[in-house]
């Protein structure tokens, strides 16, 4: 199998083991930040990695099977030297990539070490995890160049993963906990934090870093912002049939009158992503 089929087929094999996380217990969508967090609680609970947990040893499927190929990925390996770097600088399409890609392949490991730590108890998955996200929280102060919110968006999303399983369940120490929260709450926050004013890709990526995080630093008003960001975006980016002759837009996007809608998003329907409104609708603006 080609290297590129072999990191494909691995990360399918991590979202399948997270997917069968979130599959139960179900949690309840809250309108607003509760009074406090449950931790951990970014993407996945205790109860569900607990789930997931004894499913794994159980040899249950598909998640033992998913797991299985976790210990094989290079963001499990146990010998994987961090690579921090003070500025991260990041263009378009990664181009100049000066520590875009490093950034985004330590994070996506440091939670995947974390979640290998929480299925075996090996002490040396947490470790790594903690060494990983040491390594960037003393050096990173910042991100430039044209790529910058959605490499923070990237990175930020994978960080407080693993930081929350880390922090809430390892029994051992993590001294640079409160190094790491800053590095979150100083380096990636102000970055994401108030979204994309034009990309939609850009803006629930940015949005997902942003609620993790806020979870992670237990800030409410952080937490709140970005979920009415991520309710006003993800409405405009599905076109329901029940939204009617027009999808919902963001109101940044300035796509507020049928015209101004069709000129921006012909020919799609109902149902899918990015899709503007209906041809019936387009056609009787004209």
């Amino acid at each position: 199998m080609a290297p590129t089929m072999r990191r494909t087929a691995l990360l399918a094999s991590a979202s399948a083991l997270v997917v069968g996380m979130i599959g139960w217990p179900v949690a309840h969508r809250a309108d607003a930040a509760p009074a406090a967090f449950v931790h951990p609680g970014v993407t996945v609970s205790q109860a569900q990695l607990d789930f997931a947990r004894a499913k794994v040893n159980a040899g249950a499927q598909p998640w033992k099977g998913a797991f299985d190929q976790m210990p094989a990925s290079k963001y499990a390996d146990l010998n994987r030297t961090p690579k921090p770097r003070a500025t991260v600088e990041c263009g378009s399409y990664s181009n100049p990539d000066h520590g875009c890609t490093d950034e985004r392949q330590d994070a996506i490991a440091a939670y995947t070490d974390a979640l290998a730590w929480y299925i075996t108890r090996d002490d040396r998955y947490a470790r790594k995890s903690i060494q990983l996200m040491d390594a960037w929280s003393g050096v990173i102060k910042e991100h430039t160049d044209s790529n910058a919110p959605l490499q923070t968006g990237w990175a930020g999303s994978s960080w407080p993963k693993a930081a929350e399983i880390i922090k809430y369940t390892y029994t051992g120490s993590w001294p640079n906990s409160d190094r790491f929260a800053t590095m979150l709450r100083d380096v990636y926050l102000p970055e994401v934090a108030n979204g994309s004013r034009t990309n939609g890709n850009w803006e629930l990526s940015m949005t997902e870093a942003a609620v993790g995080i806020s979870v992670f630093l237990g800030d409410r008003t952080s937490y709140d912002n970005a979920m009415a960001r991520f309710r006003t975006r993800a409405a405009a980016y599905v076109y329901l049939s029940s939204d009617g002759d027009l999808p919902k837009t963001v109101p940044s996007q300035h796509l507020d009158t049928r015209a101004n809608g069709c000129a921006r998003r012909s020919g799609s329907r109902p149902g899918t992503s990015w899709a503007p409104p209906s041809r019936a609708g387009c056609a009787a603006a004209r």
